[in-house]
């Protein structure tokens, strides 16, 4: 447990230091970056969309082979067959390792098959190579809250805030984390 609570601390540093960054950050791309600037000021009717655009930049790998793997862990996962996700995941992360997306979605399998070490270093691989995924920041929201981290889930709540101002993960559990952020500190 201790081990655990020392690799959450890491990666939230780490996380903190890349997404703080401005312009140089790794896994920027002239494509996504007019996207994350509207994503911060469009209006919460208009996020979805927006969204959806971006979720579907971080899908494009621009290899046919890694586009074939990612749809097939995708069907995967939509069957709740994690296995078999995982195979074409881990070829998919061998194939393009410099491919967020690939990372995210390996974080997100093992995570749902309670492999929460190996889902922490998938997720700070995306963050390292896309420090704007939201998503992959929810999964360390989501983790932290778990292991009792509030204060640190918290911060991240907060890192997506300046990302995505309309994510779902916010009104879902703002209150709740600062509910038990305020148990903590007393």
């Amino acid at each position: 447990m201790i081990a655990l609570f020392w690799k959450l601390k890491s990666i939230l540093a780490v996380t903190c230091v890349f997404v703080a960054a401005t312009g140089m950050a790794a896994g920027q791309s002239a494509r996504l970056d007019p996207l994350f600037e509207r994503l911060k000021s469009v209006d919460a009717v208009d996020a979805p969309a927006l969204e959806a655009k971006i979720r579907q930049e971080w899908s494009k790998s621009g290899s046919p082979a890694a586009d074939l793997l990612l749809s097939r862990a995708k069907i995967a996962i939509d069957a709740g067959d994690q296995k078999t996700a995982m195979g074409h995941l881990t070829a998919l992360t061998d194939h393009a390792p410099e491919f967020a997306e690939g990372w995210s979605l390996t974080a997100m399998t093992l995570f749902h098959m309670g492999k929460i070490g190996p889902a922490m270093d998938a997720l700070e691989r995306t963050l390292a190579l896309e420090p704007r995924h939201f998503l992959a920041l929810e999964g360390l929201v989501l983790i932290f809250d778990d292991a009792g981290l509030y204060q640190e889930a918290f911060e991240i709540l907060r890192r997506i805030e300046a990302i995505h101002p309309h994510a779902e993960i916010l009104s879902r559990v703002r209150t709740r984390l600062e509910a038990k952020t305020l148990g903590q500190a007393l």
